[in-house]
C-alpha cells in the first residue's frame, strides 16, 4: 500500500507499507566425505514481515534537491544456508552444516541526502546514513569443534568426530543486531566548460565511509564477543574514473579501492578471516574508423591486484592469489 502526497509546491511525501510472507519447506542431505549419503533432514517454517517506509523530497530550486527517508527492508538467508544439510570431510577434519533456524535480517534505514545538478551534464551528491539491522547473518567458524559439541547440536545423527579430535566447523548464524552508519559523496561531471578539445573530458568519483558495530556474536566457548564489525563491510571505498570523448575517439581510465574488511567470523579474534585491501586500475579506448566500425583496446587489473585473505592481523596470510593483467584488442561493428 502506497500514498503519494504533494505537501507544498516544493515538498512531496511518499508513505507506504509492504507485507511479505515467506514459507519454507526444505529437505537436506547428510553427507559423509563429500559423496557418501547418510540420510535426510527436513524443516518447514513460515513468517510474515511488515515493512513500512516514509520518504520526503524537497526541491530547494531547479538545481538543488534534498531527500530524507526512513525505510525498512529484509535480507533473506541464502537458500543453501537454510537447507538442513550436514556435510563432513574426515580427511580434512572439516564439517559444514545448514541452519534451518536462520531468520531473515530486518533493517531500519535512515538516510538524508542532497543532490546538486549542474547546468550542463553533471551532478554532485552527498548524504549520511544509519542502519539498525536485527538478526543479521554471518558465517560462524569454530576450529576447535569436538565430539561433545557435535553431540549437543546433532543428537539424532551419528557422530563423525573421533574423541579428542578438533575439527573445523562452519555454519551461517544470526547475530542479535548491528548498527551501521557513515556517509557518501559522489561527483559526476562533463568538463564541457574547458576550452578546445578539453571539452571532451569527464570525471566521475565517489567515496563511502562505513562504521559498524555488531552485537550478539559468540566465540567458541559461548562467550559474547565485543568490538565486532559487520562481516562484508569495508570501512573505506573509493572509485574514480577519468574519460575523454569526441566524435571518433573515446577513452577511460578507472581506479577502484576498497579497504580490508572482516569476511568471516571465527571462534575468536585470532581466527577471524579478513579480505585484504585492494586497488584495481583498468583502461579502455576505442576509435571510429568508419560508419559502424570501431577498433578497441581494453586493459584490466593493471595493478595485478592480489586476491588475499588473512587471519586476525595482516601479517598472517591465509590465501594469496595473483591473476595478472588482462588485455583485449579487437574490431567492433555497431548496428
Amino acid at each position: 500500500m502506497r500514498f503519494d502526497q504533494d505537501l507544498t509546491s516544493n515538498l512531496s511525501m511518499i508513505a507506504g507499507v509492504r507485507f511479505e510472507n515467506t514459507s519454507i519447506d526444505y529437505t537436506g542431505n547428510v553427507v559423509e566425505n563429500e559423496e557418501d549419503f547418510a540420510g535426510e533432514r527436513t524443516i518447514t517454517n513460515s513468517y510474515l514481515n511488515v515493512l513500512p517506509g516514509l520518504t520526503f523530497k524537497y526541491n530547494v530550486n531547479d538545481d538543488l534537491v534534498l531527500r530524507a527517508a526512513a525505510t525498512t527492508a529484509i535480507a533473506r538467508p541464502n537458500y543453501y544456508d537454510l537447507a538442513p544439510y550436514v556435510s563432513t570431510v574426515a580427511d580434512d577434519e572439516e564439517l559444514s552444516a545448514g541452519n534451518p533456524n536462520l531468520k531473515a535480517a530486518y533493517a531500519w534505514n535512515f538516510d538524508v541526502m542532497g543532490e546538486y545538478y549542474f547546468k550542463s551534464v553533471g551532478i554532485l551528491s552527498g548524504g549520511v546514513f544509519y542502519k539498525n539491522v536485527k538478526d543479521f547473518i554471518y558465517v560462524y567458524r569454530d576450529q576447535q569443534y569436538t565430539t561433545a559439541k557435535y553431540a549437543a547440536e546433532y543428537p539424532d545423527l551419528a557422530n563423525p568426530i573421533p574423541a579428542g579430535d578438533n575439527w573445523v566447523y562452519k555454519q551461517s548464524r544470526n547475530g542479535d543486531n548491528v548498527k551501521v552508519y557513515g556517509f557518501e559523496v559522489a561527483l559526476q561531471r562533463q568538463l564541457d566548460f574547458l576550452p578546445g578539445a578539453l571539452k571532451g573530458l569527464g570525471v566521475y568519483a565517489n567515496y563511502t565511509y562505513t562504521k559498524s558495530k555488531a552485537d550478539g556474536v559468540y566465540n567458541a566457548d559461548g562467550d559474547k564477543r565485543t568490538n565486532v564489525t559487520l562481516p562484508g563491510t569495508a570501512p573505506h571505498m573509493f572509485n574514480v574514473s577519468l574519460s575523454f570523448e569526441n566524435k571518433r575517439f573515446t577513452a577511460r581510465v578507472s581506479g577502484n579501492y576498497a579497504a580490508a574488511y572482516l569476511d568471516e567470523l571465527g571462534g575468536d579474534d585470532f581466527s577471524d578471516r579478513y579480505y585484504d585491501k585492494q586497488f584495481f586500475l583498468d583502461a579502455n579506448a576505442s576509435y571510429k574508423i568508419a560508419n559502424h566500425w570501431r577498433i578497441f583496446a581494453e586493459a584490466n587489473n593493471l595493478t595485478n591486484q592480489a586476491l588475499r585473505y588473512y587471519r586476525g592481523i595482516s601479517s598472517r596470510t591465509m590465501q594469496d592469489e595473483y591473476y595478472r593483467p588482462r588485455y583485449n584488442f579487437g574490431v567492433k561493428f555497431d548496428l
